[in-house]
């Protein structure tokens, strides 16, 4: 077997006569096949993650010889405008460790340089007892803790890329899969079949489809996990701009955490996991009593948030004065700081919700078969990582396929798969692991259960080495 030489190298000087090898398998095949689309690589899913694999395939010294095939039911190349002070409400925090990925692939560089908001601090505390953690990107040697941005800034710019890497990337573009046949027999490719009639036949087939993927259902692996009694909340907000804005701010309440990112000087975004009842009844509140909610339920003790929300019709009408209630809660018992800038005003047509839900696949890989990001797994949206675990995903995918044409392995062949199973299943499973057990440590308002976590909390933020290896795990 051929020993591969250092990736750096490697890029340098491309091993072609490997590429050669590949370019003849497919070639041959598509001599003599009679389906409309041959490829090595055919990624369903044209999402973030999917297209990043896409990206990434194309940039590698060895595998960038493949023919990749990219599926996507809507419009991957929707044109995405910039304006001043205007932000969408679907954001991600990207750790230290997407970014490096995304640079790497030459995708960094094309976003609008003002609106990734890295944030270098973070407030994390219990809103029963009196636990607190702060994290500073200083005292943890690095120059940020991670970067807010706006999904479709990154979706843009991922399409870019695929536009520019040429013919080795087929889209289709507004394309369904209507079925999924083949792999029967081992060695044996499957075939996607679009609503259109277009069919793709692949060397190895990858779903990056989503949470109800199917090629997941084609391959017959279960995915494991249970829906949440809660549905989270988003929404655009504008904040005290007199204040910096370079913080992550999130309170633990019993019925779920609420938390506030910054996106610009005067601007941020919401994310607030509450139970499924109140999240349509909080969307649906007049602006005014909306900002009252959300300040209380950053500032405010615990019952008067309780009160409040009890006071909110089915149709969203509040039955109290919110303000004059919440300002009477603030006056009537101390809530110790610091808090996050004021909400002012929420950016109209900005709130949503959305259902959270814990899902793990039993595998990843099979035969001619990898799932990556949401259709391997989708993990509660606490701790921020759901996009980063699926980057990942897409790296660690791209690494293994790459290394095994350069040493003219079959990429489809279940010994190949089963290293980027190795180097993710686990990881995958301890953060969703993890975050499932955060959820329903603060999700009680027990005084025992609220004295061990605060206490637990607090000397935490007491250890720097501690919470230095929280943030390098959590930055990855």
């Amino acid at each position: 077997m051929i020993s591969r030489v250092p990736r750096t190298i490697a890029t340098l000087a491309p091993p072609r006569p490997i590429v050669a090898r590949s370019r003849l398998l497919h070639t041959a095949t598509a001599a003599r096949s009679p389906h409309s689309h041959v490829c090595d690589v055919c990624i369903v899913g044209g999402g973030i993650v999917g297209t990043a694999l896409a990206c990434a395939l194309a940039s590698r010294p060895a595998a960038s010889s493949l023919k990749v095939a990219l599926v996507e039911a809507g419009d991957l190349f929707r044109p995405v405008e910039v304006k001043p002070n205007v932000y969408s409400n679907r954001v991600s925090s990207l750790t230290p460790g997407s970014v490096r990925f995304l640079q790497q692939l030459g995708v960094w560089q094309h976003i609008d340089a003002t609106r990734p908001r890295p944030y270098d601090k973070m407030e994390v505390w219990d809103a029963v007892g009196e636990g607190r953690i702060s994290f500073d990107a200083a005292t943890m040697g690095g120059s940020a803790i991670a970067w807010i941005l706006e999904n479709n800034l990154v979706q843009a710019a991922l399409a870019g890329s695929v536009r520019s890497a040429g013919s080795n990337i087929e889209v289709f573009n507004r394309a369904k899969v209507g079925s999924i046949s083949g792999g029967e027999t081992v060695g044996d490719w499957p075939v996607v079949q679009l609503e259109d009639g277009k069919t793709i036949r692949a060397r190895l087939l990858i779903g990056a489809d989503g949470a109800n993927s199917k090629v997941r259902e084609f391959a017959k692996i279960e995915s494991v996990g249970w829906d949440y009694p809660q549905k989270g909340i988003v929404a655009t907000l504008r904040v005290d701009n007199t204040v910096s804005n370079d913080t992550a701010w999130q309170r633990f309440l019993p019925t779920g955490p609420i938390a506030l990112l910054p996106l610009a000087d005067g601007y941020s975004s919401l994310v607030w996991s509450t139970r499924a009842d109140l999240a349509p009844r909080i969307c649906a509140l007049p602006e005014k009593d909306f900002v009252e909610l959300v300040n209380a339920a950053f500032s405010n003790p615990v019952p008067d948030v309780e009160f409040l929300t009890s006071q909110i019709a089915p149709d969203g009408k509040p039955t109290t004065d919110f303000a004059f209630e919440a300002d009477w809660g603030r006056q009537r018992a101390v809530v110790n700081g610091p808090f996050p800038p004021k909400v002012l005003e929420v950016r109209e047509g900005s709130r949503a919700p959305f259902p959270l839900r814990m899902r793990n696949s039993s595998r990843y890989v099979q035969d001619r078969i990898a799932l990556i990001g949401d259709a391997a797994h989708t993990v509660h949206p606490l701790a921020g990582q759901g996009l980063n675990l699926g980057l990942a995903d897409a790296k660690t995918l791209s690494d293994v396929i790459d290394d095994a044409v350069f040493e003219g392995q079959d990429i489809g062949q279940i010994h190949v798969l089963e290293k980027y199973a190795a180097e993710r299943y686990g990881h995958n499973l301890s953060m969703l692991t993890a975050v499932h057990g955060i959820g329903r440590l603060f999700g009680t308002d027990s005084k025992i259960v609220s004295w061990i976590r605060s206490t637990g909390l607090n000397l935490t933020n007491s250890a720097t080495p501690l919470k230095a290896q929280i943030m390098d795990i959590a930055s990855r």
